[in-house]
């Protein structure tokens, strides 16, 4: 088996999924290319591989190269994982709609951030993708990139190459859950379908009983903003989850969005206005390109400090990627959440449409699990994020303005349609400078 990793320099992800695939049965003996264009990251992280295979007693041969056509040659899986341009064309995203008062904790799924990461990203994966027709056509493109769904969407629509995008934000709302009534989180168990960072928990299970009234039980006895307040002493306070948005969305709507407060309030209009004082009325905190380059030199020292010698604890990350290959290698089936082009899982949204659900996965492929159709509410949220969704591939996969205009005029975030040609006009200039770049 051969596992091509574009963009395995990454100081995020790279550690966690080579522990994991060292783990994983079903890999044992693969050969695990790691490729990316910064040498000197990729050396760093192929040391720190070969050393983490070696602690968890695993078997895999970790090699590198900076050519990408050789590291996708013969694979069997793919997994794109990358950021165009870095946190420097990133910051773009962010600080061009903040003079226009457009406030993004993320900024890389929807709203103007997500427009412009979309533009920057979508032709590389495409790219990518040809790529794999000509030297892996066989191979599974799973890819961790966001925009996931416009990514996903686009390679599905320009290509043959069979892609899955995964996302590890509902099982973290589920460990959010199991925490509310102290149970383990193997306890619940979810129905979901959606779209990325933006799922509907249909239904949930909590020992056998109803979840919904459990947790209507428990807002009846609490406020949806019981956790506004906690904080810890650390960088990564920004990307605590404090459910504010989310509880007040079940509260008012009765449904339940399965991701993150910082991405479920960038879908709607009001989370992150002046008046809710850019999101902190809801616990939301601004994640600035300063807190993420922290966290960058955080991981990166860590990793150094492994490579040179350090001991360090090497658990399984609970995300899905090596489970679902092993499961599409042959090895143990199982159900995970997938996002994958609508063939019938979702029955009000468009078919081809990427979106996210349940799925069997197993070695005759993905299999995704049919709810029929979004309640009306859920609906009325999700579908114009979808058609918004399906403007930006048009514009990343032909070149045309005119479409990527239609999407950011339309955008929650915006307060009004008229800013959008201006901003569209500067998010474009700052990013000509990434357009053809190869991943970061």
């Amino acid at each position: 088996m051969r596992i091509a990793f574009i963009g395995g320099g990454s100081v995020q992800w790279t550690p966690k999924l080579v522990a994991d695939m060292a783990r994983t049965k079903t890999l044992a003996g693969a050969d695990l290319v790691l490729h990316d264009i910064d040498a000197e990251a990729l050396e760093l992280l192929t040391r720190a591989s070969q050393r983490i295979v070696r602690q968890v007693g695993g078997n895999l041969h970790v090699t590198a190269t900076t050519s990408r056509a050789e590291s996708l040659r013969g694979a069997d899986f793919v997994i794109l994982c990358v950021g165009i341009g870095g946190l420097e064309a990133m910051r773009h995203d962010l600080e061009i709609p903040e003079r226009y008062g457009i406030y993004q904790p993320v900024g890389d799924t929807v709203g103007p951030g997500g427009l412009a990461r979309g533009l920057r990203h979508i032709p590389f994966a495409v790219q990518v993708a040809r790529e794999m027709e000509e030297l892996c056509p066989q191979a599974w493109l799973l890819n961790l990139t966001n925009p996931m769904t416009t990514i996903c969407r686009a390679v599905t629509r320009a290509t043959k190459i069979r892609t899955i995008g995964l996302c590890h934000e509902v099982d973290g709302f589920r460990r959010h859950l199991a925490q509310l009534w102290e149970v383990d989180p193997e306890a619940i168990s979810l129905e979901i379908a959606g779209i990325n960072h933006l799922p509907v928990i249909l239904r949930f299970s909590l020992g056998g009983a109803d979840g919904s009234a459990r947790l209507r039980a428990w807002l009846a006895e609490h406020s949806p903003f019981e956790f506004v307040d906690q904080h810890i002493p650390e960088v990564s306070d920004v990307f605590l989850d404090r459910l504010a948005v989310k509880l007040s969305l079940f509260a008012e709507l009765g449904v339940l969005f399965g991701a993150g407060d910082r991405h479920v309030a960038e879908f709607f209009a009001g989370f992150l206005s002046e008046a809710s004082e850019r999101g902190q009325r809801y616990g939301i905190v601004l994640t600035t390109i300063e807190h993420r380059l922290e966290l960058a030199r955080q991981r990166r020292a860590w990793v150094e400090r492994f490579v040179a010698g350090e001991p360090a604890e090497l658990p399984f990350s609970g995300e899905q990627m090596a489970p679902v290959m092993a499961a599409l290698a042959g090895g143990p089936p199982g159900r995970f959440i997938v996002n994958v082009p609508n063939v019938g899982q979702i029955d009000n949204l468009p078919r081809s449409a990427v979106v996210e659900s349940l799925a069997m996965v197993d070695a005759l492929g993905v299999h995704p699990l049919a709810v029929g159709d979004l309640p009306p509410a859920a609906y009325g949220v999700l579908a114009p994020h979808v058609a918004r969704q399906e403007l930006i591939v048009e514009a990343a996969l032909t070149g045309q303005r005119e479409p990527a205009l239609a999407a950011l005029a339309t955008d929650p975030l915006l307060p009004d349609p008229a800013m959008a040609r201006p901003l569209l006009a500067e998010l474009l200039a700052a990013n000509a400078e990434f357009q053809g770049e190869d991943a970061d």
